[in-house]
């Protein structure tokens, strides 16, 4: 790894419309080159937690990064008693909040 740490936070849903993925590509792109990514799925973002049809995800925690998702957009989406992918673990704002204060690089919102 190369040291970098980035934070980028999805709150949009991530297919439907073209290019809509090109976010999680960016975090692979990042995972690849050795940094350290912390993808948080937040409002929409966290339908992606759900889906199996989201390869970025797996290839995100192959590469020793992580996928978080929030506990609040969860719930009020009613997804939160929903089989989560296996790539996914539930966190809260709080967790968001130390991840953002450790980053050395980028942090980003989509």
């Amino acid at each position: 790894m190369s040291g970098r740490s980035h934070v980028l936070v999805e709150s949009q849903a991530v297919w439907g419309k073209p290019g809509s993925n090109r976010f999680l590509r960016e975090a692979v792109t990042l995972a690849e080159a050795g940094d350290r990514v912390i993808l948080y799925l937040v409002e929409d973002g966290v339908f992606a937690a759900v889906s199996d049809g989201v390869p970025e995800l797996a290839r995100l925690v192959e590469l020793g990064s992580e996928v978080w998702a929030d506990d609040y957009s969860l719930t009020h989406r009613a997804l939160a008693a929903t089989r989560l992918s296996p790539y996914v673990r539930v966190k809260g704002a709080d967790a968001l909040d130390g991840a953002v204060r450790g980053s050395n690089g980028r942090v980003t919102l989509h």
